[in-house]
């Protein structure tokens, strides 16, 4: 019985050993999400007047300035005169307008065959100048000249939201270029409005 029981403690002893003495396993491999480097907040300009009183150093300005909000000036010469072209208007087709812009770039004479002439205020945004026409205002232009001064693309955009592009050609760059008369009309006739225009 003693043998037994010296045999079983040699058993259980020799097992304790090998328990202590056996290296361990490697934890299992598991992948660690990247965090992102955080970004470095820069300091208000009050921070920075107060840290140069601190430090006795010249404040430094502000590293990303506020966007000028001020619209760009145009140089009117850039659509003064006269410009013709040929576009789309709705199912009316083609049709040919001449443009005459006064040498502010504040107003023009809009005149076709189809539609007859009328006079509208412009404004100049940049390098484009836009005005509304018809008899509901619902006509929206532009014209933007190109680097050559000698063209221009021209949009118009209809109430049904249909769009036309064209180019128009400069026939006249005059600082004052004279519109066309008028058409005189004899005593107590009245004159044809046209649908749009």
């Amino acid at each position: 019985m003693t043998r037994i029981f010296s045999r079983t403690l040699r058993i259980l002893f020799a097992a304790g050993l090998l328990l202590i003495t056996a290296q361990r396993l490697p934890a299992p491999i598991s992948e660690v999400p990247e965090t992102p480097t955080p970004t470095p907040v820069l300091p208000t300009q009050s921070e920075n007047k107060s840290n140069a009183t601190i430090t006795g150093a010249t404040p430094q300005p502000a590293a990303n300035p506020a966007p000028s909000t001020t619209p760009e000036v145009a140089d009117p010469a850039r659509f003064a005169g006269t410009w013709t072209g040929k576009i789309k208007f709705g199912r009316v087709g083609d049709v040919d307008f001449t443009l005459v812009i006064n040498s502010e770039a504040t107003s023009l004479e809009q005149g076709s065959k189809n539609f007859g002439r009328h006079m509208h205020a412009t404004i100049s945004s940049g390098h484009t100048l836009s005005w509304r026409a018809g008899e509901k205002n619902d006509l929206a232009w532009t014209l933007t000249p190109n680097p050559d001064g000698q063209t221009a693309l021209t949009t118009l955009k209809l109430p049904s939201g249909a769009e036309s592009t064209a180019i128009f050609q400069r026939v006249q760059a005059s600082s004052n270029p004279s519109p066309t008369p008028a058409r005189k009309l004899r005593p107590g006739t009245k004159a044809k409005r046209p649908s749009a225009y």
